[in-house]
């Protein structure tokens, strides 16, 4: 063994540092584990995006194989009426081609529905037996005349409204010939889509023609009324919310649709990568530990015997260190180069301690940026209120002697909101948009809204229909869902007297019920031109008890029990504004 001469330290022996074997574990678990998640990380991207482009490439394999099935099968039947139109003989008989008539619909049918053969000279057969008048003409119809200039083959007529059967329909039609190729006639199929698509169709697919009219569906939809397929040609593919779509013209002017939920998607798509995760934690668990136990016998015992050498030398019995079982060139280097380890160690520190501070620096400006933002989400919910309030502010001049009456129904709905507890983010809309309730007034005649007496019927009809002028101006979207309900539904009444649909009870939406007794209660204590205002007793009394036009069977029970027990704070919101 090497024998070294003590040395004098300055090793602080009242510190109690960990020791070599907690901190490497710690060490080389932090950095493996996080080496590993930043592989997995990578893996998982790569993995995920792969999986989801082949997801999407399947719905796209799916709408191609839907459109040519649907395609087939509505041509089949014009080969079938190819076939037919090839025994001439049987047309220049009327019962044989009754017979006919009666074979294919009892052959076919639901999927064919009233077949019908329009002879030339203008008589017309049809089974099951239908009169179509004297007057009718196979002759002067479009799908005749389209298949008489065409000889060669059958046609097919855009999807219609079937006039009997009051069912989307696609119509086929194929000229017959003589041997001479004189015109007999024209024999015709009336197809009815949704039968002939019912086993074609997946689910959440369908069939629409070009004005978006549905002929088939099968399952729940959800973006049919979002879509345009005006000027279509080829597959296109799109988003609606959180439904992915992809449609493609199809044969006779029909579009095939599917949908499928894009977070369905991105399960399936998770699948794989998150396998892949799975699979790299799991072998670097089992890394982790063959290297524990590889450092122990390389790294721990030997600077634990070289621990052990620095105390013998510290208390003068010279430093020797014992055997290492399987010595490194390191390990030996480090026996005498203490001092340089020492350096090394303290560099390190000062690394790491840079690391932190600049970790610390981002954190604070990040929390900056935070703040930065919060500050401006505030001012846009500032501008929109008080664009809200300046909206509600122009209906109040075709309809109201003054603009209080907005902020007295906005104050009054909310307090009405929180007293019923509903959540919070419901109470802000009802404040925001219950201003805008009487919006669809704009649309009125002002000398209707300012008419000084008593409405006539028609006038007052035109009045009714404010509600839903307000509707189509607020619009579908579903962020304004609580605008739209208050707008459209404040005039209904909990017993079904109210109007435009005539609702009651749980069929109002809560926040259109609140509105609504707010509008009549200010109505009540305002001034028109028809009455005098009432005071706040006269006023409650009358919603409470009732009288010639206000029942309380009009309103919640709930809503007139919260109204009562809080009838002295709602009067001094009231006379506050």
């Amino acid at each position: 063994m090497k024998t070294f001469k003590n040395k004098e330290s300055d090793f602080d022996r009242t510190t109690n540092p960990p020791k070599l074997e907690a901190h490497l574990k710690k060490s080389i678990t932090k950095i493996v584990f996080l080496s590993a998640a930043l592989l997995s990380f990578v893996l998982f991207v790569i993995t995920f995006l792969f999986v989801y482009h082949i997801v999407q490439n399947q719905q796209f394999v799916r709408i191609i194989e839907l459109e040519r099935n649907w395609a087939n099968a509505v041509e089949s039947f014009g080969k079938l009426l190819n076939v037919f139109s090839e025994q001439t003989e049987i047309f220049e008989n009327e019962e044989r081609v009754v017979n006919l008539l009666q074979q294919i619909y009892e052959h076919y049918h639901p999927l064919v529905s009233y077949p019908a053969f329009g002879r030339s000279d203008g008589k017309m057969f049809t089974y099951p037996k239908y009169d179509y008048g004297p007057d009718y003409d196979p002759r002067k119809r479009p799908w005749y005349q389209a298949a008489a200039q065409n000889p060669e083959g059958h046609v097919l007529v855009k999807p219609f409204l079937h006039a009997f059967l009051k069912e989307p329909t696609i119509a086929l039609a194929k000229a017959v010939y003589d041997k001479d190729g004189n015109l007999l006639g024209v024999l015709a199929l009336d197809l009815l889509a949704s039968h002939v698509a019912e086993a074609l169709l997946i689910d959440r697919s369908y069939i629409v023609d070009e004005m978006g009219q549905i002929l088939a569906k099968k399952g729940t939809l959800k973006t049919f009324s979002h879509l345009n397929f005006v000027g279509l040609e080829k597959i296109a593919s799109g988003r609606v919310g959180l439904t992915n779509y992809v449609a493609k013209p199809s044969i006779a002017g029909t579009y095939v649709v599917v949908e499928d939920s894009l977070l369905d998607e991105i399960l399936i798509s998770l699948i794989a990568p998150l396998s892949v995760v799975s699979s790299v934690f799991i072998v670097n668990l089992f890394a982790v530990r063959r290297l524990r136990k590889a450092l122990k016998k390389t790294v721990v015992q030997p600077m634990e015997n070289i621990v052990e050498a620095a105390r013998n030398y510290l208390s003068g019995r010279g430093f020797e260190i014992e055997e290492i079982e399987e010595p490194t060139y390191e390990m030996k280097m480090l026996a005498s180069e203490l001092s340089d380890m020492v350096t090394i160690i303290d560099s390190q520190t000062q690394e790491l301690k840079a690391s932190y501070d600049q970790l610390e620096a981002s954190q604070r400006e990040i929390e900056e940026a935070y703040e930065r933002l919060r500050l401006e989400e505030e001012e846009i919910r500032y501008a929109y209120n008080l664009l809200s309030e300046k909206l509600s502010a122009v209906i109040e001049n075709f309809d109201e002697p003054t603009g209080e009456h907005v902020q007295r129904v906005k104050k009054l709905s909310k307090f009405l909101a929180e007293k019923l507890n509903l959540p919070r983010e419901l109470v802000e809309q009802i404040e925001l948009y219950a201003p805008l309730h009487d919006i669809g007034k704009i649309k009125v005649p002002k000398e209707i809204l300012n008419k000084p007496g008593r409405l006539t019927y028609e006038e007052f009809e035109i009045v009714k229909k404010h509600v839903l002028w307000g509707a189509e101006m607020v619009g579908d979207d579903e962020k304004l869902k609580v605008a739209r309900n208050i707008v459209l539904y404040h005039h209904e009444r909990y017993d079904g007297s109210g109007y435009p649909f005539g609702l009651k009870d749980g069929e109002i939406p809560i926040e259109a019920q609140i509105v609504g007794l707010v509008d009549v209660y200010d109505a009540l204590r305002s001034d028109r031109p028809y009455k005098k205002a009432l005071n706040h007793e006269e006023a409650l009394r009358i919603i409470v008890e009732g009288d010639e036009k206000t029942l309380p069977r009009q309103f919640s029970p709930e809503l007139l029990e919260i109204f009562s027990k809080y009838s002295d704070e709602i009067r001094r919101l009231w006379e506050e504004l």
